[in-house]
Formats: C-alpha cells, sequence, structure tokens
C-alpha cells in the first residue's frame, strides 16, 4: 500500500511519504515535522546535526497530553529527501490523502508507522527503543533511560537500522 502511494503520488509528497517510514511518527507529525525542517528560523532549534536528532518535544504541535513523540534520530540525507524549495506552501496530511484519492487509492500514512517499527524490530532495536521512538513512553521512563544514556549505542543501532530502511525505500521508484 505504502509502495503504491509513493508511486502515483507527486514526487515530493511521495518524499513525505517516505520520510514517514524512516521517522515512525504519527501522520500528521510527519507532515509537521516536515513543516519544521522546512521553516528556516525553526530547523535550528528542530534538529541538531551533532546528534543526529530531531526535537519534536521543543515545538507545540508535537506536545500532546498522551503519547509524545520526543525526538526522532536522522541523518542529513534523510532531511534532505524532505528539504522542499523556499517558496512552497507547507503541505497538509489532506492534500496529501486528497491526491492519493485524485488518483483511485486510500492514502494510509499510518502504515508507515508499522513498517518503521516492524523494521526496527526485525533490526534487533528493543520494543522499548521503538515505544520511545514513536511516543508510546512516559517522560519519565524517557529520561531515566534514554536521554541519560552515557553512550551512543541507541542513536546507532537506530540510525544503522533506518539507514538500510531508507535505501530500501528509495530504491521503489526504480
Amino acid at each position: 500500500k505504502v509502495k503504491h502511494m509513493m508511486q502515483i503520488l507527486p514526487p515530493f509528497m511521495a518524499q513525505i511519504v517516505k520520510f514517514g517510514v524512516i521517522v515512525g511518527l504519527r501522520p500528521t507529525e510527519i507532515v509537521q515535522s516536515v513543516e519544521l525542517i522546512n521553516d528556516a528560523k525553526a530547523f535550528p532549534e528542530y534538529y541538531d546535526a551533532e546528534n543526529m536528532m530531531l526535537y519534536h518535544f521543543k515545538f507545540k504541535q508535537f506536545v500532546r497530553t498522551t503519547k509524545i513523540a520526543y525526538v526522532s534520530f536522522v541523518t542529513p540525507e534523510m532531511i534532505d529527501m524532505v528539504k522542499g524549495p523556499t517558496s512552497m506552501q507547507p503541505l497538509t496530511y489532506s492534500q496529501i490523502r486528497n491526491a492519493c484519492c485524485s488518483k483511485g487509492i486510500t492514502c494510509d500514512m499510518r502504515f508507515c508507522r508499522k513498517i518503521f517499527a516492524t523494521w526496527l524490530y526485525r533490526s534487533g532495536i528493543s520494543e522499548a527503543t521503538i515505544n520511545m521512538l514513536q511516543g508510546r513512553c512516559p517522560p519519565s521512563i524517557l529520561h531515566q533511560h534514554y536521554l541519560a544514556s552515557a553512550d551512543n549505542s541507541l542513536r546507532r543501532d537506530v540510525l544503522a537500522a533506518v539507514e538500510k530502511l531508507r535505501e530500501k525505500i528509495m530504491a521503489v521508484d526504480d
């Protein structure tokens, strides 16, 4: 289903779907993330190039009463996937859904999230880490077990798995 969506959508929308697969966010969060990446003022605060992390928690559109996605690990190449022209208006999830509908298929970007979780799990990433990256982890657990980590193994392992996933989905166009 996701592969079909990528093939029929206009190129930039297809890139957003691919980005969704490699970050594992909820559909509206994917679009919000792309909007922040393309916001010249917000981007420096949103993306930490040294740690290769998107800091969702710093922006109110990601703050919910429950199930908050705090961070995502992404490489500069993954960021470049969704860098749009500076004159471009931000896209909405509704616009992506409507573009799919106009081509005769339903759009369900929740599958992106499922692909991400399944891929990481099959790559040996723990369920707890996947839950944390997808925003199913309470703040006390997040701080105690993940953000206070002394080494970079979590980031390294997740980025290695996600990079392989990125390579695989980039081949969808071929």
